[in-house]
């Protein structure tokens, strides 16, 4: 199983042992009672013989080995190792030794009954008072819980990154399927923003020219506002087709591109000015921009229509800001005239109460210097 040698009795090897141990002994004085007793296991091995036979083992090196003392002496000192004992470790106590210098390493070696242990070996020389090399000693200190833990840790440590590459894989595989799936959905949403757009567009179209072949001004102007509803949602679904993300959409280009059109729609009142302005980061979900779309429509053509009569002139501001607790504040106000009773009664109201329903919001109009109306909603 390992280097022990069992026919050393009356060999020169175990002879040279015997006669050496006596003289050690009455020599060695300090040292060799400090290695008797001391609870590391220890052997001493003498250098000037041939093989470096053991010629003293202490008591800890016996309970540790399973070896009796007459079974140790004269044994090569490195007759604990075996068949697994690594052949480079070996090599290097060796070359400590016959380069008179100490070595420390940890070994695998082996017991009487075949059983290993794992030991921190430190192997040094001892010199006589000529300075000649005359022994060699060896103290073991039994590390082999400490590697067992440390071969337990280690598989623990190996079974836990081949799971979290296990997991790392699925999340990644999901990720990329969810991404997937995110594109698709991407597309597919904004094929039906544009689809819709299309669709009101045409609409928008075929009542402009209803509207043009009414005899009746108000119906004429019914077409017409009915018309502009139309190119206000169709503006919304156009911004949200664009949108990185169509189920979102940021509310303050969207508000500039519809106070934009609706500017160019008031064309014939020149003297007045739509203005809007709004928070970057106020983002909303794509019902509730075409919501907002119809309440600002509302708003500012029925202020166009009737805060500034007889062509005067006039601002329309537009603001869309996050309050203190997180709601959007929604603000249409303008300079003019102020509230009347048939503006206050005007279709455009009503509508623009059933849209803030839809919001889950709350309706605020004040007309104390021109009209303001504020739209308060979850954002």
């Amino acid at each position: 199983m390992n280097g022990f040698r069992s026919n050393l009795p009356g060999t020169p090897e175990r002879s040279d042992a015997e006669r050496t141990v006596g003289a050690v002994q009455q020599q060695g004085g300090v040292f060799v009672k400090a290695v008797a007793v001391t609870r590391v296991p220890m052997i001493v091995a003498d250098a000037t013989l041939p093989g470096n036979p053991v010629i003293f083992a202490n008591g800890a090196f016996l309970a540790m080995s399973g070896y009796t003392m007459d079974e140790v002496l004269g044994q090569e000192p490195h007759f604990l190792d075996g068949p697994d004992t690594d052949p480079a470790t070996i090599q290097r106590f060796k070359a400590a030794l016959a380069e008179q210098r100490d070595e420390t390493q940890e070994i695998l070696q082996y017991r009487k009954d075949g059983g290993t242990l794992w030991a921190a070996l430190f192997v040094g020389s001892w010199a006589d008072a000529s300075g000649r090399v005359v022994h060699h000693f060896r103290s073991f200190l039994d590390i082999t819980r400490r590697r067992a833990a440390e071969d337990d840790l280690w598989r623990l440590t190996r079974d836990l990154e081949r799971r979290v590459a296990e997991r790392t894989h699925e999340l990644t595989a999901a990720n990329a399927h969810l991404s997937r799936l995110l594109a698709e959905n991407g597309v597919l949403l904004r094929e039906v923003d544009h689809r819709a757009k299309n669709s009101l567009a045409i609409a928008s179209s075929l009542l402009i020219t209803q509207a043009y072949q009414q005899a009746d001004p108000r119906v004429r102007a019914l077409f017409l506002e009915t018309q502009e509803r139309l190119a206000a949602m169709a503006q919304a679904h156009d911004l949200l087709s664009k949108s990185w993300d169509p189920s979102r959409i940021g509310l303050a280009p969207y508000l500039r591109d519809l106070c934009a059109s609706l500017m160019t729609a008031a064309g014939t009142n020149a003297g007045i000015r739509i203005e809007a302005q709004a928070d970057e980061d106020i983002h909303v979900p794509a019902d509730h921009a075409i919501a907002l779309g119809l309440v600002v429509n509302e708003l500012v053509t029925n202020a166009v229509k009737h805060a500034f009569p007889s062509f005067r002139t006039g601002r329309i501001a537009v603001t869309a800001l996050r309050s203190d607790a997180g709601h959007v504040v929604l603000r249409v106000q303008d300079n003019g005239v102020g509230m009347s009773g048939d503006r206050a009664g005007a279709l455009g109201y009503g509508i623009v109460r059933s849209l803030v329903q839809q919001l889950d919001g709350e309706l605020d109009i004040s007309h104390d210097a021109g009209v303001a109306v504020t739209v308060t909603f979850p954002g």
